[in-house]
Protein backbone atom coordinates (compact mmCIF):
# COMPACT_ATOMS: atom_id res chain seq x y z
CA UNK A 1 0.00 0.00 0.00
CA UNK A 2 1.24 3.80 -1.07
CA UNK A 3 2.20 5.68 2.13
CA UNK A 4 0.99 9.22 1.36
CA UNK A 5 4.13 10.84 1.54
CA UNK A 6 5.11 8.56 -1.78
CA UNK A 7 4.57 9.45 -5.31
CA UNK A 8 2.21 7.43 -6.90
CA UNK A 9 3.51 5.62 -9.86
CA UNK A 10 3.28 7.64 -12.99
CA UNK A 11 0.30 5.73 -15.00
CA UNK A 12 -1.56 5.86 -11.87
CA UNK A 13 -1.14 9.48 -11.26
CA UNK A 14 -1.65 9.63 -15.36
CA UNK A 15 -5.02 7.89 -14.78
CA UNK A 16 -6.11 10.00 -11.97
CA UNK A 17 -5.82 12.66 -14.53
CA UNK A 18 -8.30 11.29 -16.88
CA UNK A 19 -11.13 10.92 -14.73
CA UNK A 20 -10.50 14.26 -13.16
CA UNK A 21 -10.66 15.23 -16.44
CA UNK A 22 -13.65 13.12 -17.13
CA UNK A 23 -15.68 14.05 -14.25
CA UNK A 24 -14.98 17.58 -15.50
CA UNK A 25 -16.48 17.36 -18.68
CA UNK A 26 -19.55 14.76 -17.31
CA UNK A 27 -20.11 17.95 -14.97
CA UNK A 28 -20.36 20.18 -18.31
CA UNK A 29 -22.24 17.38 -20.31
CA UNK A 30 -24.78 16.92 -17.46
CA UNK A 31 -25.49 20.69 -17.03
CA UNK A 32 -24.96 20.38 -13.51
CA UNK A 33 -24.83 23.34 -11.20
CA UNK A 34 -22.17 24.02 -8.58
CA UNK A 35 -24.19 23.11 -5.61
CA UNK A 36 -25.63 20.01 -6.98
CA UNK A 37 -21.90 18.68 -8.45
CA UNK A 38 -20.12 19.34 -5.27
CA UNK A 39 -23.50 17.26 -3.68
CA UNK A 40 -22.43 14.69 -5.63
CA UNK A 41 -19.26 14.31 -5.35
CA UNK A 42 -19.48 14.05 -1.41
CA UNK A 43 -22.88 11.70 -1.78
CA UNK A 44 -20.20 9.51 -3.66
CA UNK A 45 -17.25 9.75 -1.68
CA UNK A 46 -17.46 12.61 1.54
CA UNK A 47 -15.31 14.76 -0.63
CA UNK A 48 -15.96 17.65 -2.47
CA UNK A 49 -12.72 18.14 -4.02
CA UNK A 50 -11.92 16.61 -6.74
CA UNK A 51 -8.20 16.91 -5.98
CA UNK A 52 -8.21 16.04 -2.60
CA UNK A 53 -9.63 12.21 -3.77
CA UNK A 54 -7.51 9.22 -4.02
CA UNK A 55 -7.57 6.63 -7.07
CA UNK A 56 -10.69 4.43 -6.00
CA UNK A 57 -12.88 7.70 -4.89
CA UNK A 58 -12.16 9.25 -8.06
CA UNK A 59 -13.65 6.06 -9.83
CA UNK A 60 -16.61 5.97 -7.32
CA UNK A 61 -17.23 9.61 -8.49
CA UNK A 62 -16.98 8.84 -12.04
CA UNK A 63 -19.42 5.96 -11.72
CA UNK A 64 -22.08 7.82 -10.05
CA UNK A 65 -21.82 10.55 -12.92
CA UNK A 66 -22.36 7.43 -15.67
CA UNK A 67 -25.41 6.58 -13.82
CA UNK A 68 -26.79 9.76 -14.49
CA UNK A 69 -26.36 9.46 -17.80
CA UNK A 70 -22.49 10.64 -18.70
CA UNK A 71 -21.26 8.42 -21.02
CA UNK A 72 -17.51 9.06 -21.24
CA UNK A 73 -14.97 9.44 -23.67
CA UNK A 74 -11.54 11.54 -24.16
CA UNK A 75 -11.71 11.89 -28.25
CA UNK A 76 -15.04 12.41 -28.98
CA UNK A 77 -13.82 15.15 -31.46
CA UNK A 78 -12.08 12.92 -33.79
CA UNK A 79 -13.93 10.41 -36.40
CA UNK A 80 -13.12 7.29 -35.29
CA UNK A 81 -13.29 4.05 -37.13
CA UNK A 82 -15.09 1.44 -34.79
CA UNK A 83 -14.14 -2.04 -34.84
CA UNK A 84 -15.86 -4.84 -36.91
CA UNK A 85 -18.07 -7.50 -35.02
CA UNK A 86 -16.37 -10.30 -33.14
CA UNK A 87 -15.70 -13.65 -35.34
CA UNK A 88 -15.55 -11.73 -38.51
CA UNK A 89 -11.64 -12.27 -38.72
CA UNK A 90 -9.93 -15.03 -40.30
CA UNK A 91 -7.62 -15.42 -37.31
CA UNK A 92 -8.84 -15.93 -33.78
CA UNK A 93 -6.39 -13.79 -31.99
CA UNK A 94 -7.09 -10.52 -34.25
CA UNK A 95 -10.48 -10.70 -32.49
CA UNK A 96 -9.19 -10.94 -29.11
CA UNK A 97 -6.97 -7.96 -29.64
CA UNK A 98 -9.95 -5.94 -30.55
CA UNK A 99 -11.54 -7.13 -27.52
CA UNK A 100 -8.59 -6.01 -24.83
CA UNK A 101 -8.32 -3.01 -26.76
CA UNK A 102 -12.10 -1.90 -25.77
CA UNK A 103 -11.42 -2.95 -22.28
CA UNK A 104 -8.25 -1.02 -22.17
CA UNK A 105 -10.29 2.02 -23.58
CA UNK A 106 -12.99 1.46 -20.85
CA UNK A 107 -10.27 1.14 -18.17
CA UNK A 108 -8.83 4.42 -19.83
CA UNK A 109 -5.56 2.91 -20.22
CA UNK A 110 -5.44 4.35 -23.82
CA UNK A 111 -7.78 7.42 -24.96
CA UNK A 112 -8.47 6.34 -28.11
CA UNK A 113 -10.04 2.65 -28.75
CA UNK A 114 -10.80 2.42 -32.10
CA UNK A 115 -10.03 0.43 -34.82
CA UNK A 116 -8.16 3.00 -36.13
CA UNK A 117 -5.99 3.61 -33.10
CA UNK A 118 -5.65 0.39 -32.96
CA UNK A 119 -4.08 -0.09 -36.83
CA UNK A 120 -1.95 2.50 -35.83
CA UNK A 121 -0.24 0.44 -32.91
CA UNK A 122 -0.23 -2.35 -34.70
CA UNK A 123 1.81 -0.71 -37.74
CA UNK A 124 4.20 0.33 -35.12
CA UNK A 125 4.38 -3.49 -33.03
CA UNK A 126 5.06 -5.31 -36.78
CA UNK A 127 7.34 -2.68 -38.35
CA UNK A 128 9.52 -3.13 -35.50
CA UNK A 129 9.45 -6.65 -35.75
CA UNK A 130 10.28 -6.53 -39.31
CA UNK A 131 13.02 -3.81 -38.60
CA UNK A 132 14.87 -6.82 -36.91
CA UNK A 133 14.38 -8.81 -40.45
CA UNK A 134 16.05 -6.15 -42.40
CA UNK A 135 12.09 -5.42 -43.55
CA UNK A 136 10.99 -1.72 -43.40
CA UNK A 137 7.30 -1.98 -43.61
CA UNK A 138 5.10 -2.75 -40.99
CA UNK A 139 1.25 -4.01 -41.56
CA UNK A 140 -1.34 -1.46 -42.16
CA UNK A 141 -4.22 -2.98 -41.06
CA UNK A 142 -5.37 -5.37 -37.89
CA UNK A 143 -7.40 -7.52 -40.47
CA UNK A 144 -4.35 -7.76 -42.33
CA UNK A 145 -1.97 -9.41 -39.63
CA UNK A 146 -0.71 -13.38 -39.50
CA UNK A 147 -1.35 -15.37 -36.75
CA UNK A 148 2.63 -15.19 -35.77
CA UNK A 149 1.76 -11.57 -36.12
CA UNK A 150 -1.17 -11.53 -34.30
CA UNK A 151 -0.20 -13.87 -31.33
CA UNK A 152 2.82 -10.73 -30.71
CA UNK A 153 0.82 -8.17 -30.46
CA UNK A 154 -1.97 -9.75 -28.17
CA UNK A 155 0.35 -10.92 -25.78
CA UNK A 156 1.92 -7.08 -26.01
CA UNK A 157 -1.08 -5.80 -25.07
CA UNK A 158 -1.97 -8.25 -22.36
CA UNK A 159 1.25 -7.68 -20.75
CA UNK A 160 0.77 -3.59 -21.79
CA UNK A 161 -3.01 -3.74 -19.53
CA UNK A 162 -1.87 -5.97 -17.30
CA UNK A 163 0.94 -3.73 -16.20
CA UNK A 164 -1.16 -0.82 -16.01
CA UNK A 165 -3.78 -2.66 -13.36
CA UNK A 166 -1.28 -4.40 -11.39
CA UNK A 167 -0.02 -0.80 -10.56
CA UNK A 168 -4.05 0.83 -10.43
CA UNK A 169 -4.71 -2.24 -7.45
CA UNK A 170 -1.62 -1.95 -5.54
CA UNK A 171 -2.18 1.91 -5.46
CA UNK A 172 -5.60 1.19 -4.10
CA UNK A 173 -4.34 -0.67 -1.29
CA UNK A 174 -5.79 -4.47 -2.43
CA UNK A 175 -3.62 -6.85 -1.67
CA UNK A 176 -2.82 -8.48 -5.41
CA UNK A 177 -3.91 -12.06 -6.79
CA UNK A 178 -1.32 -14.19 -7.16
CA UNK A 179 -0.39 -17.60 -9.44
CA UNK A 180 -1.17 -21.02 -7.21
CA UNK A 181 2.44 -20.62 -6.56
CA UNK A 182 2.20 -17.41 -4.52
CA UNK A 183 5.34 -16.81 -6.73
CA UNK A 184 4.32 -13.80 -9.32
CA UNK A 185 0.66 -12.10 -10.30
CA UNK A 186 -1.96 -14.33 -11.15
CA UNK A 187 -2.63 -14.76 -14.58
CA UNK A 188 -3.70 -11.82 -17.09
CA UNK A 189 -8.27 -12.03 -16.81
CA UNK A 190 -7.28 -12.96 -12.58
CA UNK A 191 -6.09 -9.50 -12.83
CA UNK A 192 -8.70 -7.75 -15.36
CA UNK A 193 -11.20 -9.84 -12.99
CA UNK A 194 -9.80 -8.67 -9.72
CA UNK A 195 -9.90 -4.70 -11.23
CA UNK A 196 -13.26 -4.74 -12.78
CA UNK A 197 -14.83 -6.49 -9.61
CA UNK A 198 -13.71 -3.25 -7.69
CA UNK A 199 -16.86 -1.35 -9.73
CA UNK A 200 -15.03 0.22 -12.23
CA UNK A 201 -15.54 -0.15 -15.81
Amino acid sequence: MLKTNQKAPAPVALHKKRLITLINVAKGSLRLDEAIYRGMLKHATGKESLRAMNLPELEQALEVFKQKGFKPTLNSHKKRRLSPAAGSSKVASIDKIRAIWITMGHHLVIQDNSESALDAYVRRMTLRSHITNNQTQGVDATAWMTEPQAYKVLESLKNWHKRVLIERIIARGERLKMNEKGTQPAAYESIVAQYEGHGYE
